[in-house]
């Protein structure tokens, strides 16, 4: 084990603390700027009682993650801490000694009798960091608790919280807990492959969806077919977007506009659905009749979500049909806005933001990679909706790269009792 003598922690006097708090109300009152007041970045140096006593390269990485989460938090720490299972989450033991523990939620102020000597806020796009070092009155027992509390894919907020002990804590593990990393578990960015010889063996694909699908938004139907065809591949293409529509009213309405088109499912018309329209609990509930109709056609039934579908709709559907393969339409456009891309390059000005013949471009792009197993072609020169130069124009000002994937076996996972 890896010991350093406990030197005392800098607790500020009341005098600084008066201070402080008469410099907050001076700005308060007449509008001055309190920005150093508040930190929103991480600090440069650790806490000034800590010594270093381990190497800058002796970390590894830890993941942990709420149960049904679709997003782990990747923490940093030194390569000799091990985790333990309890009943309120880990234990952290170095082997000899205990170091810690890990624990969903945040930390009672006050547990154990402890009281907070001093803390600081770190805060990111989607991940706020916590540091606070905490004592016991008359005793030299302290402990540095780090709370992580972030948003996942589906804009759950999420809170997890680590207490090591003081004797354990130098600057090095310090630097490493302030500098965590939100991960998606599951890949959104590489699709799974789809075999147009599966099921019924058709080479045909039905999109079904709303405005989101039509020739006059986004395009995706005229540009799967250019790139098919460009790709020397054999596929038709038919898009069915009926104004408003969702997986539900696919499921249940009568008019020709969507019965006819679940009748032909069912007649085996179609290899593969690609099924748009999650907006709801109803939309999720509805996939059963969508999934009853492809079994009866023998056709393959895909989750196509449109940029204006619900994130927590869509990870509802994919924990309730697990089997469904998904190409995240929704996924790939976010993604390109997170790199750089302005929302107005992918969606049309108007109410609803309606995708554009760019989106349509990477929605076809990632049906086409899904089912031949390769990247899009260039298109043709004459493209029905959007030339490659305009594509190009966008797409090769930012670079997203590829989603990694975090095995689940590698991922601790944390719940309530």
């Amino acid at each position: 084990m890896k010991t350093r003598s406990k030197s005392t922690l800098n607790v500020c006097n009341a005098a600084v603390k008066h201070l402080l708090l008469f410099i907050l109300l001076l700005c308060l009152t007449f509008s001055l700027p309190i920005g150093l007041v508040a930190c929103t970045s991480v600090k440069s140096t650790p806490p000034d009682e800590l010594d270093t006593f381990r190497p800058g390269t002796a970390g590894e990485y830890t993941y942990f993650a709420t149960q049904k989460s679709n997003t782990a938090l990747r923490i940093r720490w030194p390569n000799d801490w091990k985790l333990l299972k309890n009943e309120d989450g880990y234990e952290i033991s170095d082997g000899e000694v205990s170091v810690g523990t890990v624990m969903l939620g945040s930390i009672e102020e006050n547990a154990d009798d402890m009281n907070e000597v001093e803390s600081t806020t770190y805060k990111g796009t989607n991940l706020t960091v916590n540091t606070g070092i905490y004592k016991r009155d008359g005793k030299k027992v302290a402990v540095y608790r780090v709370t992580y509390t972030y948003t996942d894919d589906a804009k759950n907020d999420h809170t997890i919280s680590l207490e090591i002990d003081d004797a354990q804590m130098d600057t090095t593990a310090y630097k490493w807990l302030l500098k965590p990393v939100v991960m998606p578990i599951k890949d959104y960015h590489t699709p799974p492959h789809i075999s147009l010889s599966a099921g019924n063996g058709k080479e045909s694909v039905l999109i079904l969806g709303n405005s989101f699908v039509y020739d006059g938004f986004s395009g995706i139907g005229p540009t799967l077919r250019d790139l098919i065809t460009a790709g020397n591949r054999s596929c038709s293409v038919t898009v069915k977007g009926n104004g408003y529509a969702s997986v539900s009213a696919y499921a249940t309405e009568t008019g020709n506009n969507y019965k006819s088109y679940i009748d032909n499912i069912k007649a085996g018309q179609y290899g593969i659905v690609l099924m748009c329209g999650l907006y709801s609990d109803a939309d999720v509930a509805a996939l059963d009749t969508i999934l009853a109709a492809c079994r009866t056609g023998n056709a393959q039934l895909v989750l196509f979500p449109a940029h204006n579908e619900s994130a927590a709709r869509i990870e509802a559907a994919k924990a309730a049909y697990p089997q469904l393969p998904i190409l995240n339409w929704k996924g790939r456009i976010d993604a390109l806005i997170d790199a750089g891309l302005a929302k107005e390059d992918l969606c049309v000005d108007d109410q609803y933001s309606h995708s554009n013949a760019l989106a349509g471009y990477v929605g076809a792009a990632l049906v086409y990679e899904a089912l031949f197993g390769e990247a899009a072609p260039t298109l043709p020169t004459n493209a029905a909706v959007i030339t490659q130069a305009a594509v190009n124009a966008k797409l090769n000002t930012v670079s997203v790269s590829p989603t990694v994937l975090i095995p689940d076996k590698d991922i601790h996972y944390l719940s309530k009792n």
